[in-house]
C-alpha cells in the first residue's frame, strides 16, 4: 500500500518552501500531474522504487480527486493547444532536391495571369553547369515562367515549348509537366516515355534525361523548389 500519493499542489508547495530534491520513500505515489509539474518547476525525483503513477483502487492505492484530474485534463489540452515546432527549413534528408530552398507563402495573395492570344514566350538558351549549350537555336526553345519567388511561392510554374528536336538536361529539382499541345519524349536509362496531348509526368530531382519531340509541343510546367534555374 502507498505511504503518501504526492499531488500537483504538493509539488507547488516545495517549490514555494524551495526544495530542489522529493525524496520518495518505497510505495510512494506521484500523480502523473505532480510528475509532469515536478519537471516543469526543476524539481528532481529521487528513488527508484517508487510508482510513477497512482496505483488502482484495487490495490489499495489513492485515487485523484475530481479536481486532479480537471487538472490532468487542462494540461493534457493545453499541450495539444502549443503551437507545433518550426517547419523544416532543410528538407535536403527527406527529398531527392540536394539544395531546397523553401519559402514563405503570402495566405490570400492570390494571383491570376492571363494570356493574351498569340502571346509569344521568350527564346531561352539552356546551359549545363559548365555553361555548355543544351539547346540547338534549330528547335526555337522558348520558356516563361509565371509563378516564382516573387509571388512568395515554394513551386515554380509556366509554360515551356520548343520544335522537332531535342536536348539533354540533368534536373535539380523535381519538376510536373502537362502536355497542353503536341508529344513530348522523354529518354533516361534507355527507356523512353511518350507523353502526348493531356498527358502529366513526374520528373524527380537528379534526373539525367533527353528531351525530344517529333513535331512541336507546349508543356504546362510546376517546379519545387520554384528558383529551379538557380539550383
Amino acid at each position: 500500500m502507498a505511504k503518501r500519493t504526492y499531488s500537483k499542489n504538493d509539488i507547488d508547495k516545495l517549490k514555494e518552501s524551495g526544495t530542489k530534491v522529493l525524496r520518495l520513500q518505497p510505495g510512494d505515489a506521484l500523480t502523473p500531474l505532480a510528475r509532469d509539474t515536478a519537471l516543469e518547476l526543476g524539481i528532481t525525483i529521487q528513488n527508484g522504487e517508487a510508482t510513477a503513477a497512482v496505483s488502482s483502487s484495487s490495490t489499495g492505492g489513492t485515487m485523484p480527486s475530481e479536481q486532479e484530474i480537471q487538472e490532468i485534463v487542462k494540461a493534457v489540452v493545453a499541450k495539444l493547444a502549443a503551437p507545433a515546432g518550426a517547419p523544416f527549413s532543410d528538407l535536403a534528408s527527406a527529398r531527392a532536391c540536394p539544395t531546397p530552398r523553401v519559402y514563405g507563402t503570402r495566405p490570400g495573395a492570390l494571383k491570376l495571369v492571363e494570356i493574351a492570344k498569340g502571346h509569344e514566350m521568350p527564346t531561352m538558351e539552356l546551359r549545363d553547369k559548365n555553361g555548355v549549350l543544351q539547346n540547338q537555336p534549330e528547335i526555337d526553345f522558348r520558356l516563361e515562367d509565371f509563378v516564382t519567388v516573387k509571388d512568395g511561392s515554394a513551386v515554380g510554374a509556366g509554360f515551356m515549348s520548343w520544335q522537332k528536336g531535342g536536348f539533354n538536361w540533368t534536373l535539380t529539382y523535381d519538376e510536373v509537366d502537362y502536355v497542353v499541345e503536341g508529344i513530348m519524349e522523354i529518354n533516361y536509362d534507355g527507356r523512353t516515355i511518350r507523353a502526348n496531348k493531356g498527358d502529366l509526368v513526374f520528373i524527380p530531382a537528379g534526373s539525367a534525361i533527353h528531351w525530344h519531340t517529333p513535331t512541336w509541343v507546349v508543356v504546362y510546367y510546376v517546379t519545387f523548389p520554384a528558383e529551379w534555374a538557380a539550383q
